[in-house]
């Protein structure tokens, strides 16, 4: 079983960070300005939310925001279980 999850966990991070690394490379092809760096200097959730606006149709920004709440319910899940087995 915790071998199970943890190739979900590694697998869903892997989609994170691709998500991630894409959305951070499309936005800095569509950047005017000369520092092209802003968007690798920014934090996750503004470049989400700027990508989001920018590309409306895509599920880059689903695949970030699902992974976020996967690793959050596995860890709930797993804390559930722990308080549940050493009653």
């Amino acid at each position: 079983m915790f071998a199970i999850l943890f190739s979900v966990l590694v697998l869903t991070a892997f989609v994170s960070l691709y998500s991630n690394i894409a959305m951070r490379v499309r936005l800095t092809k569509r950047e005017p300005s000369r520092d092209k760096l802003v968007w690798w200097r920014a934090s996750s959730d503004e470049v989400t939310s700027s990508y989001e606006e920018l590309f409306p149709r895509s599920y880059l920004p689903i695949l970030s925001q699902f992974a976020f709440w996967l690793v959050v319910t596995s860890a709930a899940a797993v804390l559930v279980a722990v308080l549940w087995t050493s009653k």
